[in-house]
C-alpha cells in the first residue's frame, strides 16, 4: 500500500504546486478585417479588456501579432487570463448580457475569429 500512496501523493503536491502558479487562458486565432487597422483592433481591444476587468479586475489580455514565419498578413492571436478556472466559470456565469458580450457582438466587424477557441492552463517556467 505504501507503494502507492506515495507516487500518488507525490502527484498531487506536483499538480497543487502547478495550479498555485498556473493561468487559465483562452485564445482565439482571428485576422484582421478589410479595411480595419491595428488601431482600430487595439481601441476594440482595449475597451474589450476594460469591459471583462468589471466582471473580474484580475482578467489581463495579450495580442500577439506575428513577426517571422507562415502567418498571413493582418492575423493574430488574442488571449484572455484569468488565474484559476473559479474565475472562469465566474466570468463565464457573468458574460451573458454585459458589456464584454455587447462588444463581442460587433468584433467579427473589426476581426474575425475562428469559430473555435481553445482554453489552456498557463504554468511559469522556472
Amino acid at each position: 500500500m505504501r507503494k502507492i500512496i506515495a507516487p500518488v501523493a507525490a502527484a498531487t503536491l506536483l499538480l497543487l504546486s502547478m495550479s498555485a502558479s498556473a493561468d487559465v487562458a483562452q485564445v482565439w486565432q482571428c485576422q484582421l478585417a478589410e479595411g480595419k487597422t491595428n488601431g482600430d483592433l487595439m481601441a476594440l481591444s482595449n475597451s474589450w479588456i476594460a469591459a471583462a476587468k468589471g466582471i473580474d479586475e484580475s482578467a489581463s489580455g495579450r495580442i500577439y501579432f506575428p513577426v517571422a514565419g507562415d502567418a498571413k498578413e493582418g492575423s493574430f492571436i488574442i488571449v484572455l487570463y484569468l488565474p484559476d478556472f473559479t474565475s472562469w466559470g465566474e466570468f463565464l456565469d457573468a458574460y451573458p448580457g454585459s458589456p464584454v458580450a455587447e462588444i463581442d457582438a460587433g468584433w467579427n466587424e473589426t476581426a474575425p475569429c475562428e469559430n473555435v477557441s481553445g482554453l489552456w492552463n498557463a504554468v511559469d517556467l522556472e
